[in-house]
């Protein structure tokens, strides 16, 4: 989604602030927000849910982390929010190092061969097929090694 229009969701959710919160942003950022933002853009904020459950944009989601961390968090807030940030940083760095580990990364390629037997697969040759279709259309068979066609009348 493009800057601007995350924009309105943020403006919209920061007209859902209380009074109290709304002061701790400076006055400078939120008139940025509302210049900056897509004019033609509609969002509206569903006040049936909360708001982990609004439909947001990830970049609108960063900018409104940003806020919270910045103005409106109190020192034992942001220390607790850093630590959690470091947390789930080292959890998708691990997944990263599970997922692309270079030990693990053919482990899943390799086959286990032993229950596979080969079996050779014979291919006749041109005159080979002529010869097995005439004598299928003569009726000749391989008990008959004199080479004569049956008669199959009586």
């Amino acid at each position: 989604m493009e800057y601007q229009k995350c924009l309105v969701e943020l403006d919209e959710i920061l007209r859902h602030l209380s009074e109290e919160e709304l002061m701790k942003i400076p006055y400078d950022v939120k008139q940025a927000i509302k210049e900056e933002k897509d004019k033609q853009y509609k969002w509206y904020y569903d006040k049936s849910k909360k708001l982990n459950e609004q439909d947001l944009d990830r970049k609108t989601i960063a900018m409104l982390s940003y806020l919270n961390m910045e103005y409106l968090l109190n020192e034992e807030q942001k220390a607790y929010m850093e630590k959690l940030h470091e947390i789930n940083e080292e959890k998708c760095e691990e997944k990263k190092k599970e997922k692309y580990d270079s030990d693990d990364l053919f482990k899943n390629k390799i086959k286990n061969y032993d229950s596979v037997a080969l079996i050779e697969i014979k291919k006749n040759k041109w005159h080979e097929k002529i010869i097995t279709f005439l004598k299928k259309i003569l009726n000749i068979t391989e008990s008959d090694k004199s080479g004569k066609i049956k008669n199959n009348k009586h």
